[in-house]
């Protein structure tokens, strides 16, 4: 018979917190080169979404149908 996949997440959250006291350490080096790319790639990623967003702003307005006060008088 099959277990309900309620008992299997619950299992899965009793277990993994001793997988994780038993990991061993990597002893890995992060250098400060490592540290701007990341830094880098972040900033990048806002950027790149906050361009998105203010090019889709008016299209996401319409979408949730949030109008401002002067909208239906404003040439198109």
């Amino acid at each position: 018979m099959r277990k309900p996949m309620l008992r299997r997440r619950s299992d899965l959250l009793f277990v993994l917190p001793f997988l994780f006291c038993l990991a061993t350490p990597a002893h890995a080096y992060l250098d400060p080169a490592s540290g701007s790319m990341i830094l880098q790639l972040l900033l990048g990623g806002i950027a790149g979404a906050a361009v998105l967003i203010r090019l889709y702003w008016h299209k996401l307005l319409d979408i949730l149908g949030v109008k401002k006060s002067g909208d239906d008088d404003a040439p198109v």
